[in-house]
Formats: structure tokens, sequence, C-alpha cells
């Protein structure tokens, strides 16, 4: 398996595993994050979508989705977006 430079984790390690998404996007994850930094996108987003209650059945809600992984992934710094963090325990009441 082929090493990526990861711009998230600034470390040279294994390139994504499969293709995570088609076209220009799914070749920009491909040459610059690694499958450890795509693994914890992935669980990142399950929180989000279930925290956020994101309908990926809505294109708003795709987009949502998708802005939030290129700030996770350091993809790009959309001055006007900020990254949400879903904690793994929720908060007390």
């Amino acid at each position: 398996m082929a090493k990526v430079n990861c711009i998230r984790c600034e470390k040279t390690q294994e390139e994504i595993e499969g293709t995570p998404y088609g076209g220009k996007i799914g070749q920009t994850l491909q040459e610059k994050i690694c499958n450890v930094c795509w693994k914890e996108w992935y669980e990142q987003s399950i929180k989000i979508i279930n925290e956020y209650h994101v309908s990926l059945r809505d294109q708003k809600g795709r987009d949502f989705l998708a802005t939030q992984m290129k700030l996770f992934l350091k993809l790009e710094t959309p001055e006007d977006e900020t990254a949400v963090q879903v904690e793994d325990t929720p908060p007390k009441p």
C-alpha cells in the first residue's frame, strides 16, 4: 500500500483504503489524507450525523457534512464556517 504525506496529522502514513469519494474530492483525499485520519473522520462523522440530526437525504445535510469533513481534514479553512466537535460523552445536565 502506498504512503501519503497527510496534511491533517503531518505524518507519512498509509493512504486511504478504497475510494472514499468520487470525483475531484476523492482524488484529493487519496493524495493528501492518510488512512488513520480518514478513520478518525468517519467516527466523527457518525457523531455529527447523530448529534446534529443530519439527514443525508437532504442536499443541505450532505453539504453540511461535506463542509465539516473538509474542515476536519484540513482540506480547506473557510472563514465563515467553523468545525463542530462532538464529544464522546454528553455534557452533564
